[in-house]
């Protein structure tokens, strides 16, 4: 059998390879047991569970046959998703002047705002490399929170904006 890493994408079938089921699951537990002691226990729910498994599978389809790279990427997108939502709680319990509009059309983050920028982010980290500086996604969660706070709903302008304030700071 050829190794995981040797593969090339055609033969990297998620369907019929043992190995691949196995790295993949190795891949998975690398980055779930480090988000969980990281977060806790709130954050282990099958939506998270689904949400990292998706990503890991979407990575490895994209050519990524790296088991610790997979885990690593993982962990990052669930980290980034779990810091997009603190960020919404925080601006919902403390409203900033910076952030929030003082307008009598602002509205709380509900459903389709946090899926929305959950959408644009998972934009932005898909169009950047795999390895990207905390910092930058700092500045990416910041921007789209920032704009979806203004009332923008749409992924792919908040993903706009985002990516284009990550370039204007570069």
């Amino acid at each position: 059998m050829v190794p995981l890493s040797h593969m090339t994408f055609s033969e990297f079938d998620l369907q019929r390879n043992e190995s691949v089921h196995l790295t993949l699951a190795r891949a998975f537990d690398a980055a779930w047991e480090p988000f969980i002691a990281r977060e806790g226990d709130t954050v282990d729910t099958d939506d998270n569970r689904r949400r990292l498994a998706a990503r890991i599978v979407a990575l490895a389809r994209s050519g990524q046959t790296d088991e610790n790279e997979l885990g690593e990427a993982g962990l990052i997108y669930m980290r980034v998703l779990t810091d997009a939502a603190r960020l919404s709680e925080r601006i919902r319990e403390m409203p900033s002047p910076e952030l929030v509009p003082q307008d009598a059309d602002h509205r709380e983050f509900g459903y389709d705002a946090v899926e929305a920028m959950s959408s644009a982010l998972d934009l932005c980290i898909e169009e950047l490399p795999l390895f990207i500086p905390a910092d930058a996604v700092q500045v990416l969660s910041s921007s789209i929170v920032d704009e979806a706070a203004r009332g923008e709903r749409d992924p792919e302008r908040l993903h706009s904006h985002a990516m284009a304030t990550l370039m204007s700071r570069q």
